[in-house]
């Protein structure tokens, strides 16, 4: 079976059956484009000569810039490509049955710490860059969004009345947050003073910039870098770590893990442990801290 046969078939499978989101599935599409243009080079044309060993070789080639997370996610795209070829063709056979996931990284997550965060916020002006440049960090951090969210929000999802706003994440799944107050401030100073200056036509996102065009991610990302140089804090901060931030001084407020999980939107639990991971480390380091003062004191 042709590989780009297959391969239509099976974008077909995710989006009439599967009933799959479009983003989903421009997600498994561009893993399985790369793994497939992979396979060409190999003179791999045919679905029926992909060995294990063809899988574990192109799994072996992504190790050099992709972390094991992502090899991951592509072994995720890989594996349901062949499942579907090998249920719906018995003579051809699932090359990935046998094929183990790589390793995830040890690494915890990058946060910054309240007081880095009131070093950040503080040193913004009243202009209208600033302004927009702070709400953008301040809705980022205090609502716990992906960049992808923050920069997709609509006017309509935001209700400052009721101190909530309503978010479409992965999956297409919604979830509702609440404002803080200082947030809700802040994004009324944008909304009076700042956006219905820079609006030109009827765009329907809560953030555009001074020449009415939607907020990008990048230039959420360039916002940050510049920011953190400024304000002389840890380079290595991104959009994430905003996102990472916000659960993390959740937990540390004594939130329950299954609301940070809801408010985050995840579907696994799993995945908002992580950050009682980041508490058990700052725990363990306050721990040596106080452990080697003792100490020093001793030794005196």
């Amino acid at each position: 079976m042709d590989l780009h046969e297959a391969l239509s078939d099976y974008k077909l499978n995710l989006s009439l059956v599967e009933n799959k989101s479009k983003k989903t599935i421009e997600a498994y599409m561009s893993d399985l484009t790369h793994y497939i243009d992979y396979l060409n080079q190999k003179n791999i044309n045919n679905v029926e000569e992909i060995t294990i060993l063809t899988v574990d070789n192109y799994l072996n080639s992504l190790t050099k810039e992709y972390s094991s997370n992502s090899i991951n996610r592509v072994l995720a795209s890989v594996r349901s490509f062949h499942k579907f070829i090998s249920l719906n063709h018995e003579s051809i056979k699932d090359p990935t049955l046998y094929i183990h996931t790589h390793k995830h990284n040890e690494h915890l997550p990058i946060y910054a710490s309240v007081q880095d965060l009131k070093v950040l916020f503080d040193s913004f002006s009243n202009s209208d860059i600033d302004i927009y440049h702070k709400t953008i960090l301040l809705t980022l951090y205090s609502c716990g969004l992906r960049v992808s969210e923050l920069c997709s929000l609509k006017r309509n999802d935001v209700h400052l009345s009721e101190k909530i706003l309503k978010v479409t994440g992965k999956g297409d799944k919604e979830r509702i947050i609440p404002i803080v107050d200082a947030c809700v401030q802040q994004m009324e100073l944008y909304l009076n003073l700042v956006r219905k200056n820079w609006q030109k036509k009827a765009l329907p996102n809560f953030f555009i910039n001074q020449y009415g065009r939607v907020l990008t991610r990048q230039y959420v990302h360039n916002l940050i870098k510049k920011k953190c140089e400024e304000c002389n804090l840890n380079p290595n901060l991104s959009a994430h770590s905003f996102r990472h931030s916000f659960a993390s001084h959740l937990l540390d407020g004594n939130a329950d893990l299954r609301i940070v999980q809801e408010l985050l939107g995840h579907s696994d639990i799993q995945t908002t442990q992580i950050y009682t991971h980041i508490q058990n480390k700052r725990l363990v380091n306050a721990y040596d801290n106080a452990f080697q003062s003792f100490k020093k004191k001793e030794d005196d």
